[in-house]
């Protein structure tokens, strides 16, 4: 919580509008990373583990290229590679290699993996709910698209 605060404080100096409003936004950012990596930490993964079992646990067939995983997370193959290295190692996924090439890799979920997600999608849930209680659901309706026409504006450059 402490590390939360001195982000809070940090970028005081910025007074003009644009920079303050792209210094809010990285602000809030980064202290959402920290309070991430703290929500999962106690569950074993970290938020790109996360990220991983939720695109496997909800494709229709719970099976996946690695190579489709990591273009869905816009991470490379060898973070992708590493990411399920680990998982595979705590049972949550196993590697399933194509008959006719070998050099294709296929992830699936395993029933502990399952189990693990189903779990910690709803302690997610719940986790989230409370990180944004302060805000009414139509200011969470205003900040999602917010969020959205910024994005867009990202985009077109």
């Amino acid at each position: 919580m402490r590390n939360l605060a001195k982000m809070a404080q940090s970028y005081n100096w910025v007074e003009e509008m644009a920079s303050r409003t792209i210094v809010e936004i990285k602000r809030t950012h980064e202290m959402l990373e920290e309070v991430f990596n703290n929500h999962f930490r106690k569950y074993g993964i970290s938020d790109a583990k996360f990220n991983v079992l939720v695109i496997l646990y909800k494709n229709p067939e719970k099976c996946m290229m690695l190579s489709e995983i990591g273009e869905e997370m816009l991470v490379t193959k060898a973070n992708i590679t590493g990411l399920i290295d680990r998982l595979e190692r705590q049972g949550f996924v196993r590697r399933i290699r194509d008959e006719t090439d070998r050099r294709k890799i296929k992830a699936a979920m395993t029933e502990k993996g399952k189990r693990f997600t189903e779990e910690i999608i709803e302690r997610y849930k719940e986790w989230s709910a409370r990180m944004v209680r302060v805000l009414s659901d139509g200011e969470k309706s205003q900040l999602i698209d917010i969020m959205g026409k910024l994005q867009r504006g990202l985009i077109e450059g």
